[in-house]
């Protein structure tokens, strides 16, 4: 398990060292580098020899774009497990010089331990995850948008009916009447990008050809079958969710965004409940996430909250919500979400260094 990240010029992350826990909550206002987080730790993770990392830097041509301020300088991220290994990653950036190659960008100090490596960041759209989907690898995997959803539980609906059943069994908690996560296959065209070359020069054209692809409905105690796309974003989002933890060979960190989108309040308590029965059963999973919900944060303790704000040069600084100076006065008798709605985050920069 992680227990401590440190960012340096990491985006808004000029110097920011946050101290983490199997369930961790990260809370502020928009931009103020809750995202950063997840994204820094992502980064970092998948220098476990994933070819995915160099996809996602790839977004990033130019390294200085990256930092909190550009310039000649350089950039910084490190990562501690608790059972002592670490993880830096830094790389110089000169002004206005791209760095050509992943590894000129990022250059690990050690070789990456596996609880270090295993990592999935979701930030889920149900728009994607509704789409009848097609794979022709032998053990479908959910983007971490969610596209790829219907495949993957087709596949476990013949290779790991004990997970799919688990996975319904979880989802009826969070949305009452939920009876049976149906897959079915469906005819649909797909279209594809051709080169040909025309007198020696190439020309692109595209060409629609007939495809079988897997969707997914969910049928409920009443007996109504309500398909993937008429299903609310709460619920998608939720099967998403659920599917990724359930599904055999699990990473060991998850990195969620907005964990509360779209979710009813009663929704929310029953996520979080799920998350903590699934925590308890494997101490090795971790999870990381953003929420701007004080009623979902009453699902937390106050020491699994991270408060995050930026200070007038949009520096970002985090604090734990229980070293707030008067924290110790508002402690009973009130829930989390109501403490973190009442002290707010001017503090958290008040109380930094320098």
């Amino acid at each position: 398990m992680i227990d401590r990240v440190h960012f340096e010029n990491f985006k808004s992350l000029a110097s920011v060292t946050l101290d983490l826990g199997q369930l961790t909550a990260l809370v502020g206002p928009n931009g103020c580098g809750k995202s950063s987080v997840l994204q820094g730790l992502y980064l970092l993770s998948k220098k476990g020899g994933d070819p995915s990392l160099a996809e996602e830097l790839d977004r990033y041509p130019v390294p200085q774009r990256l930092m909190y301020r550009s310039g000649p300088g350089s950039m910084a991220l490190s990562m501690r497990s608790s059972d002592g290994n670490e993880l830096r990653v830094e790389t110089p950036v000169e002004a206005g010089k791209p760095v050509k190659s992943v590894d000129e960008r990022f250059r690990p100090s050690l070789a990456v331990p596996q609880e270090l490596a295993s990592v999935a960041y979701l930030h889920l759209d149900a728009n994607s995850m509704v789409r009848t989907s097609l794979t022709e690898d032998e053990t479908p995997r959910m983007a971490e948008d969610g596209s790829g959803l219907a495949s993957a539980l087709a596949w476990m609906k013949g290779a790991a009916e004990d997970e799919l059943a688990l996975i319904t069994a979880d989802l009826r908690q969070v949305v009452p009447g939920v009876k049976r996560i149906r897959t079915l296959q469906e005819r649909f065209t797909h279209r594809r990008i051709d080169k040909i070359d025309i007198d020696g020069q190439p020309v692109w054209r595209p060409v629609d050809e007939p495809k079988i692809g897997d969707r997914f409905a969910i049928e409920f105690d009443d007996g109504s079958e309500v398909p993937a796309d008429l299903l609310s974003e709460g619920t998608v989002l939720a099967l998403g969710l659920l599917t990724k933890l359930r599904k055999p060979g699990r990473p060991r960190l998850f990195l969620l965004d907005d964990i509360d989108r779209g979710l009813h309040l009663g929704a929310q308590v029953k996520l979080v409940q799920v998350l903590r029965e699934l925590m308890e059963l494997d101490p090795e999973l971790q999870i990381i996430c953003t929420t701007h919900s004080p009623y979902l944060l009453d699902l937390f303790e106050p020491a699994e909250v991270r408060v995050l704000a930026l200070d007038s040069e949009r520096r970002t600084h985090a604090r734990p919500l229980t070293e707030h100076p008067d924290f110790g006065k508002w402690k009973f008798g009130t829930q989390t979400g109501e403490l973190w709605a009442a002290l707010g985050e001017d503090w958290v920069i008040a109380g930094a260094p320098g």
